[in-house]
C-alpha cells in the first residue's frame, strides 16, 4: 500500500488533508478531507476557505458540503492527457508550461506527478494557501482513506523544496525578490513578490509587448496588475531557460504579485478553481458562465460583470485570444470578501501576426443559430476568424438578458472603454519600445476593429432592448 499526504493550510489555519492512495492495478484515490474543526462549525465560515467553490448558503448545507467526501470537488480523476489529476481546486495551483518542466527538473520528478509537484511548490503557492508534508500515524491515515475500515502503511512526501513556487502560464519565468537594483531568487525567510517574465525565442520583444498591452488595457479603464520593464542584466537569479540573444537593451517584465504584500499574503484564486474546472479544460465554457458566477457573489455583481466586459473589449481591440479561465481571478483583500483581481497575462498578439477571437465563447453554443441569423440580417457583427461571436450590441443584449442585469449600463461600460482606447492608444503605441513593424501591425488591428467605425460607435449608443 502507498499513501502520500499533505496538510493544507489557509494562512495559519489547518483546513484538512490532501492524500493520494495508490495500489497496483487499482484506481488511484486523490482526495481532500476537511479538518474536523472545519466540519464541526455551527455557523458558516467567516472566510472563503480556499475558494468560492467551497462555500454554502446555510450552516447545515456548509457542514454537508464538507462531509460529502465523494463530491467531485474533493476528488481527483484520471485524464488521458495528464494521468491521475488532483481535485480541481488543487490541480489549478500547479505551474504550467515550461515553468512546470523547470520545477519538475529541480524536484527530480515527472511533470505529470501532480501530487509531487504540489509538494514541490507547497510553500509558495498562489494566494494564502500552503501544502506541507503531513505527519500522520496509521490510525489517522486509515480514517482518511478507508473511513476506519482498514489499516494502512504510510509513505509521506518529502519536504517541499525551498525554491518551489507555482506560477501558471507558458512563458519562462522566475519568482524573484528585489534587492536594490538587483532581482534575486527566493530565500527561506522571504516570499517572492515579483514574477520575472523572460524573453522568448521566436517572440521578439514579448516583455515589451505585454508591458504595453497592460498599459493600453489600463488606459481603457481595466484594473491591471503593476508591471515594469527591467534590463535583463539586473536579474541575478539562476535559471535554465534558453533566452534570445541579449544585449544591453534586452529587458524582462517584472510583474508585482498582487497576492503578496510586505505585511503578508493575500488569498486569491482563478476562475478554473471557482468553477471547479481542471486546468486542461481552461478553454471550455463561456464568459457568460463566468459572469453568472460573479453575479452569485454579493460583493461582485454588476460592477464585476462590467469589468469583465471591458476586458473582453480590450482583448478584441488588442488581438489577445487567450483570456481563459485561469487568466481571470478573484482576490480576497480582507481574507473574507472576494473582488475581481487585477488583470494579468494580457498580450496583444496581433503585433506578431493576424489574429482575432476569444479563448472562451461569450455565449454558449445554444445561441449560435440565433446569432447567425442576426448576422445575416446585419443586426449582429460577423464572427471572428475562430467562429466565435464578437462582443457587439446584439451579443451584449443577450448576455445582459440572461444575467438579468440592465443592458444600458453594460453597453456604456463597453462604449467608454472603446472611446478611451480610441483617444489614448495610438500615442501609447507610437511611444512604446516595440519595433516599427510590430507597432504597425498592432495599430492596424486596432483601427480595423468594427467598433472604431462611426456606425459601430452609434450602434453601441443606441442598441435596442431585447424583446
Amino acid at each position: 500500500m502507498n499513501v502520500q499526504a499533505l496538510d493544507i493550510f489557509l494562512g495559519a489555519r489547518h483546513l484538512g488533508v490532501l492524500f493520494r492512495y495508490a495500489m497496483p492495478g487499482a484506481p488511484v484515490i486523490t482526495r481532500f478531507v476537511a479538518d474536523p474543526d472545519v466540519t464541526r462549525q455551527s455557523q458558516p465560515t467567516p472566510q472563503p476557505l480556499l475558494g468560492a467553490a467551497f462555500l454554502a448558503p446555510t450552516p447545515d448545507s456548509q457542514r454537508q458540503l464538507w462531509l460529502d467526501i465523494q463530491s467531485p470537488r474533493f476528488n481527483g480523476r484520471y485524464s488521458a492527457q495528464g494521468g491521475w489529476l488532483l481535485p480541481p481546486w488543487f490541480q489549478n495551483l500547479l505551474p504550467e508550461g515550461v515553468f512546470r518542466d523547470h520545477v519538475a527538473a529541480r524536484r527530480g520528478c515527472d511533470p505529470n506527478d501532480h501530487f509531487e509537484m504540489l509538494a514541490a511548490c507547497g510553500l509558495d503557492l498562489p494566494g494564502n494557501v500552503s501544502a506541507r508534508p503531513a505527519h500522520l500515524d496509521r490510525e489517522g491515515l486509515a480514517h482518511l482513506v478507508t473511513q476506519d475500515n482498514d489499516a494502512l502503511e504510510m509513505s509521506v512526501t518529502a519536504e517541499p523544496m525551498e525554491e518551489g513556487v507555482s506560477v501558471s502560464g507558458i512563458q519562462p519565468k522566475l519568482a524573484v525578490l528585489r534587492q536594490g537594483d538587483r532581482y534575486v531568487g527566493r530565500t527561506k525567510a522571504h516570499d517572492t513578490h515579483i514574477i520575472a517574465k523572460l524573453p522568448v525565442v521566436g517572440r521578439p520583444r514579448l516583455p515589451e509587448l505585454e508591458h504595453l498591452s497592460l498599459q493600453l488595457a489600463g488606459a481603457a479603464g481595466v484594473n491591471v496588475c503593476e508591471t515594469s520593464l527591467v534590463p535583463l542584466r539586473q536579474l541575478v537569479a539562476e535559471h535554465g531557460y534558453e533566452l534570445e540573444d541579449s544585449d544591453g537593451t534586452t529587458n524582462f517584465l517584472a510583474v508585482v504579485r498582487f497576492d503578496r504584500t510586505p505585511t503578508g499574503r493575500i488569498h486569491c484564486e482563478d476562475f478554473a478553481q471557482v468553477l471547479s474546472v481542471m486546468p486542461e479544460e481552461k478553454y471550455s465554457g463561456s464568459y457568460l458562465a463566468v459572469a453568472a458566477a460573479m453575479m452569485a457573489l454579493p460583493s461582485l455583481g454588476e460592477p464585476a460583470v462590467h469589468e469583465l466586459l471591458r476586458r473582453l473589449a480590450v482583448n478584441e481591440m488588442l488581438g489577445n485570444p487567450d483570456m481563459h479561465l485561469k487568466n481571470i481571478g478573484l482576490i480576497y483583500p480582507d481574507g473574507v470578501t472576494p473582488a475581481v483581481s487585477p488583470a494579468y497575462d494580457i498580450v496583444g498578439y496581433s503585433a506578431f501576426s493576424k489574429i482575432s477571437g476569444h479563448a472562451l465563447r461569450i455565449l454558449p453554443a445554444e445561441f449560435d443559430a440565433e446569432l447567425q441569423s442576426a448576422a445575416a440580417r446585419r443586426s449582429a457583427p460577423a464572427p471572428a476568424a475562430d467562429g466565435k461571436p464578437r462582443l457587439g450590441p446584439y451579443v451584449l443584449r443577450i448576455f445582459c438578458d440572461k444575467l438579468g442585469i440592465p443592458e444600458k449600463p453594460a453597453t456604456a461600460a463597453v462604449r467608454h472603454c472603446v472611446a478611451a482606447a480610441a483617444r489614448d492608444w495610438p500615442a501609447l503605441i507610437a511611444q512604446s519600445l516595440l519595433s516599427e513593424a510590430q507597432k504597425a501591425r498592432l495599430l492596424a488591428h486596432f483601427k480595423a476593429h468594427p467598433w472604431l467605425s462611426q456606425k459601430a460607435a452609434h450602434s453601441l449608443r443606441a442598441a435596442p432592448t431585447i424583446a
